[in-house]
């Protein structure tokens, strides 16, 4: 009985040591697993702080680093104005020291400027601010309170201002709204960079001036008048004479041509003009040919007169004219006022302007200068002025396909022979010759060549050898000349009708063809 209760007992121990290493294992496993986890989620946080901490970092850097800018930007405006005031003080006081009444005016316009000087400064301090505050609202640090200190600086500086110069305060109002405007609209494209603002600056600005641009250069001459309009040339003429513009026989003929085809009792369309006082105000109202002729001559004569046309080759002041006698007078001084003249894009404008304010659907024809130009041939034996009007031409694809050529080619001496196509001298005293060599042969065999001694005159031709290799390169026609330059008007100049001059005595010139 002992052994067995000694047995028991040995046994008891034995398991009770048993479950205590157990419950250490168990307690030890615990812990280290606590400890584990707990590293881990240590790790976490220290990963996810130091992500923060970066962004944070960083939108610190760029907020300071756009503050330094605007300041940096705003403090070298300042200097600037304040040294142009000293310079204009000191001028001023240089010359009027001796005068009174101007001492005060200058201590009024200081007086002044200060204040508009502080609304500035203040607005330019206001745009920074905005800066900043984009980024301020991010950040969880000392620049918030930094910042706000400042801005509640700032409106204080600028209410005192406004107290003291409330005249200057209204001047500026409107301007200020549109900066704070901009600011706000700038904040929200800055972090994508300076380049991308000055794209949209360029695209804008690109844009806008595209839209409304100098675009009144028309190619004329390139279709003939009908028949019918030639029958009229006797009529034609005797008005133009009467209200003295002679010399626009030809541009009289184009405007029929356009207009009618010179068909009908109303060929000049003029019946809607204010000098028709026998018939119907209405389209093709009058029913007397001559009469239409006669008002509409008259009419177009005060059109030429109003868009100061100097001559048959003033393209420009033409086209104007031309659009005038379409929509009326009142579209030269329109034009002349907002866009100094005619474009094809303010022709557009101004149709556009009159359907909205008659509430009608058609308004003349913002095209009507290139329509009636095409028929519009200078021919009055002047190869200069049909020269001048070509001036700004590029590419001469109208002069190398008048004379029977497909695709593009050097095209200086086939603009030479359009241009006395042009003005009635073609074989009578210029040749057509599209190779300068064979210009040179013409004159030669007509013995109407002269060297670089002979003083060109105006409608003569002018030959060129670069290279003085007795290769000749190019030809122009001789607008004028001097003592010491002759001026030309030359076809593919660099691909381009230009006006030039050159030297009398310079080497290139190989000769002249004397008209």
């Amino acid at each position: 009985m002992k052994d067995i209760k000694t047995k028991e007992k040995n046994h008891t121990i034995k398991i009770n040591k048993k479950n205590d290493n157990l419950k250490h294992f168990i307690k030890k496993n615990s812990i280290e697993f606590k400890r584990h986890k707990k590293d881990e989620n240590n790790a976490e946080v220290q990963d996810n702080n130091y992500a923060v901490n970066k962004v944070v970092d960083r939108e610190k850097k760029t907020a300071y680093q756009s503050f330094r800018y605007n300041k940096k930007l705003f403090m070298k405006k300042k200097n600037r104005k304040q040294n142009e005031e000293q310079n204009n003080e000191f001028k001023k006081a240089k010359t009027n020291n001796n005068s009174k009444d101007l001492i005060v005016n200058k201590k009024m316009e200081k007086s002044a400027n200060q204040k508009v000087i502080k609304i500035k400064n203040d607005n330019t301090m206001i745009s920074n601010e905005n800066v900043s505050n984009h980024y301020n609202q991010q950040m969880k640090s000392f620049f918030i309170a930094k910042k706000k200190r400042k801005i509640r600086k700032t409106k204080d500086s600028l209410s005192t201002i406004e107290k003291s110069s409330h005249h200057s305060a209204k001047i500026f109002k409107g301007t200020v709204g549109a900066v704070k405007k901009t600011v706000t609209e700038v904040n929200n494209i800055i972090s994508l960079g300076t380049g991308l603002i000055l794209l949209i600056v360029i695209v804008l600005f690109i844009g806008v001036f595209s839209a409304l641009s100098d675009d009144s250069s028309v190619e004329n001459g390139t279709m003939y008048v009908s028949a019918e309009v030639l029958e009229y040339t006797e009529i034609i003429e005797r008005y133009a004479e009467k209200y003295a513009v002679s010399e626009y026989v030809p541009l009289i003929q184009a405007v029929m041509m356009q207009e009618s085809g010179g068909k009908g009792l109303d060929p000049m369309q003029s019946s809607e003009c204010p000098y028709n006082e026998k018939y119907a105000k209405q389209p093709d109202g009058i029913q007397d040919v001559e009469y239409s002729i006669d008002c509409g001559v008259h009419y177009l004569s005060d059109c030429l007169k109003a868009a100061s046309v100097k001559s048959i080759s003033d393209m420009k002041n033409i086209s104007l004219a031309l659009q005038g006698y379409n929509y009326g007078n009142g579209y030269i001084d329109w034009a002349l006022e907002h866009f100094e003249g005619y474009t094809r894009a303010n022709a557009k404008l101004f149709s556009d302007e009159m359907k909205a304010k008659l509430k009608v659907d058609v308004y003349g024809d913002p095209d009507y200068v290139e329509h009636v130009l095409r028929y519009y041939h200078i021919a009055n034996g002047d190869i200069v002025a049909v020269a001048k009007s070509q001036v700004g031409n590029v590419g001469g694809k109208k002069y190398w396909k008048w004379y029977g050529f497909d695709s593009h080619v050097e095209w200086c001496a086939i603009f030479v022979s359009w241009c006395a196509n042009e003005s009635g001298d073609l074989n009578v005293s210029i040749p057509k010759f599209s190779r300068v060599e064979d210009g040179i042969q013409w004159f030669e065999d007509n013995k109407k060549w002269a060297d670089k001694n002979y003083k060109p005159k105006s409608g003569d031709l002018i030959f060129f050898d670069w290279n003085n290799d007795n290769d000749p390169d190019h030809v122009g026609i001789v607008e004028s000349s001097d003592n010491q330059y002759v001026y030309t008007i030359e076809g593919n100049s660099n691909d381009e009708c230009r006006e030039k001059k050159y030297s009398l005595i310079n080497e290139v010139v190989r000769g002249y063809g004397m008209k």
